[in-house]
């Protein structure tokens, strides 16, 4: 109802509402496509439309499509009208497969096409009967003088209609397509751990960076600072994994005990352990600190049978603290 009253508002404006009459195209047809990947994920409830759904650089199927409807549209009426018939028949199929594919060369390649509406069979012959049917109702609104905004809404609920028969289609047939049943949550949560994951990388490069020329304050607060926004023991860890592999072993040492003693305090003495282990491994000359710690963790070495493991943090038993 919102893109009709606004499609509405924009037709009222003339030329000067041509800017938000695309705004309004682009954003329903992005959530055509969402719907579409919300179906074919299998979830019960169809998507909320938000802000990152209308964001103009997050989506391009819907102008790729746009795009493939236009040339081919402009192409066939030069041939032979009767010709956008075969366009109208494809369309359900370069809609899914621009919908699992996001592939533009696909969605325009006859061979691939013509398999996908083989993989579906008679639910595409289905899709298509539809597709006729709202196309008529479509028409029917229009040509019986009924007011624009009621025009617009059948037009997109038929368009609605249309992606999600698709996507129902293809979820039926998700085996013999290939695809994933993933959801749309759990895409984002994959996104955003790539970037989580990119960002961290790209805090220990400057990190690691200033320890190189020997700016270690520096570096260290750009570690500590990370972990301080990041604070589960799980971002700790990957931190402590990665600064294990540089040649300069004091921020590691240095996670490493800090990590122990977080652990420590939360009684889970196994894994505090197995990260001093783990550590002697990447530095022989690895110490706990502070010496408390060491102590602490002698005992419960001794405790779990491990006696080489005791020996070792044992061995550093009153050193002194560790450069920062």
């Amino acid at each position: 109802m919102t893109f009709a009253f606004g499609l509405k508002l924009a037709a009222a404006a003339g030329l000067a509402g041509f800017p938000l009459a695309f705004l309004l195209f682009s954003w329903f047809f992005k959530y055509c496509f969402v719907l579409l990947d919300a179906v074919v994920a299998g979830e019960d409830e169809p998507p909320v439309l938000s802000i990152e759904m209308v964001n103009p650089v997050s989506e391009q199927r819907p102008l790729v499509l746009a795009a493939l409807v236009m040339v081919e549209g402009l192409l066939l009426w030069r041939v032979r009208p009767a010709a956008l018939i075969a366009v109208a028949a494809v369309l359900p199929a370069q809609v899914a497969m621009l919908g699992f594919s996001g592939h533009i060369f696909k969605a325009v390649w006859p061979p691939s096409l013509f398999a996908l509406i083989a993989r579906l069979g008679r639910d595409y012959l289905l899709i298509i009967a539809v597709m006729l049917l709202a196309g008529f109702i479509a028409y029917w609104t229009a040509t019986q003088g009924l007011a624009l905004f009621t025009v617009l809404v059948v037009v997109q609920l038929a368009l609605l209609l249309m992606f999600a028969l698709v996507a129902g289609a293809m979820f039926e047939h998700r085996h013999e397509l290939g695809i994933d049943t993933v959801t749309r949550q759990e895409r984002l949560a994959e996104r955003n751990l790539q970037e989580h994951t990119a960002a961290r990388a790209h805090m220990l490069e400057v990190a690691y960076t200033k320890f190189r020329v020997h700016r270690s304050a520096e570096g260290w607060e750009e570690i500590a600072s990370w972990l301080r926004t990041h604070s589960d023991l799980m971002e700790h860890r990957a931190v402590l994994t990665a600064a294990s592999a540089w040649d300069d072993l004091r921020p590691a040492d240095k996670l490493a005990n800090e990590l122990v003693a977080t652990l420590l305090a939360r009684r889970e003495t196994g894994e505090a352990l197995l990260i001093v282990e783990q550590r002697l491994a990447s530095n022989p000359k690895y110490q706990v600190m502070p010496e408390a710690t060491a102590v602490r963790l002698a005992e419960l070495a001794g405790v779990a049978g491990k006696k080489a493991l005791q020996r070792r943090i044992s061995a550093g038993t009153g050193a002194t603290d560790q450069s920062r």
